[in-house]
This record gives structure tokens, C-alpha cells and sequence, in this order.
């Protein structure tokens, strides 16, 4: 008899509310493991900066070009 087996026969002896008290407390344990494995932690970082090259055109500026053109279109006075 496997472990699952002996599990749902000791529940079903349990009163309701018991029960319910045992599936809280397994959606705890489950959320504990969920939060402790973090997706995407088996990428390389150059595999994550590879995926997101590209994502911006180059179009030959350079950072302060780019950053003066952000200002601009963000504060720029309308007349």
C-alpha cells in the first residue's frame, strides 16, 4: 500500500473540519516548495542577454543621444 493510500485512509477516519485543517496545511507545505524553486534559474546569463539582444533596433546613437531624446519627448514644452 503506498503512502497516498495510508494518507487517504487515516483522512477519511477525520472529522470535516480536521480534514480541512490538513489541506491548509498541504497548500502551505506546496506554496513553501513553489517559492523555493525559481523559474528560469537553470538559464545562463549570457543565454537571457542573448534573448534580449536585438529586442532595440541600433540605429548608431549613442547613450546620451538616446537619453536627451527621452527628456525631450517626456518634458518637452508645447507651445
Amino acid at each position: 500500500m503506498s503512502s497516498l493510500e495510508k494518507s487517504i485512509q487515516l483522512l477519511n477516519t477525520l472529522p470535516e473540519n480536521e480534514v480541512e485543517k490538513v489541506y491548509s496545511y498541504i497548500q502551505f507545505i506546496r506554496s513553501q516548495h513553489d517559492t523555493r524553486k525559481t523559474p528560469g534559474m537553470d538559464e545562463n546569463i549570457e543565454d537571457i542577454l542573448d534573448s534580449i539582444t536585438g529586442s532595440v533596433p541600433d540605429s548608431g546613437k549613442t547613450f546620451d543621444e538616446y537619453k536627451a531624446e527621452r527628456i525631450n519627448g517626456r518634458y518637452e514644452t508645447t507651445d
